[in-house]
């Protein structure tokens, strides 16, 4: 793959398995984001196939495609909205009480109590931190249930403390859907059934941890 005539991608070749965890390592601009824009149809290939039960992307519709992808990116998209809707995104299925049962089992209480009106609070960008932000995203993502989650960065400005408790998460999600995890930070990845390294925009190496 690559960005007018500079290739980003060459030679990229793994199988993840259903069901499980893995991380895309590597230092900043290696292709890591790029590999999670290719899987979404966000970018074109110029050469080879990304597959998903034996099918080819490129024939699957992509509305479909990320209707079954919830995706985090570096940068949380946050709208000028309630907290609710900023998580629910109008999903009616989504209730009060499975929202506060995730942040109980996130331990993040405190970012919540300290809003003025709970879920029905005016999201005003200037008041919370990035990382409340991220969490809130964070939040969306895991309600609106999806067989693959991608997460870019998705620990990169929450506090260790709070990093834990997302990882406990993670794992849980990992038992019925597909994860993918870009990051940094060596606690983030640790605990992934893979690790596939990049370097200038090819594998560096595949650390293989998953159970047989």
């Amino acid at each position: 793959m690559r960005y007018d005539k500079e290739m980003i991608l060459k030679n990229i070749s793994f199988i993840i398995k259903k069901g499980t965890k893995v991380a895309i390592a590597g230092r900043t601009g290696v292709g890591k984001t790029t590999i999670t824009n290719v899987l979404m149809k966000l970018y074109d290939i110029e050469k080879g196939k990304i597959l998903i039960d034996n099918c080819d992307i490129s024939k699957i519709s992509t509305k479909c495609l990320r209707e079954n992808i919830s995706y985090i990116s570096q940068n949380p998209y946050i709208f000028v909205d309630t907290v609710r809707n900023n998580i629910t995104l109008g999903n009616k299925n989504i209730t009060d009480d499975q929202i506060n049962e995730l942040i109980y089992e996130m331990g993040v209480e405190s970012l919540f109590n300290k809003l003025e009106n709970g879920l029905d609070t005016e999201i005003k960008l200037s008041k919370l931190s990035y990382g409340e932000l991220q969490i809130i995203a964070f939040i969306r993502a895991i309600l609106h249930k999806a067989n693959f989650y991608i997460f870019d960065e998705p620990t990169s400005n929450i506090d260790l403390q709070t990093e834990k408790m997302i990882q406990n998460i993670i794992d849980k999600i990992s038992e019925n859907s597909t994860v993918i995890i870009v990051a940094h930070r060596k606690s983030t990845i640790e605990n992934s059934d893979k690790i596939i390294y990049l370097k200038d925009g090819q594998i560096d190496m595949i650390v293989n941890k998953e159970k047989v």
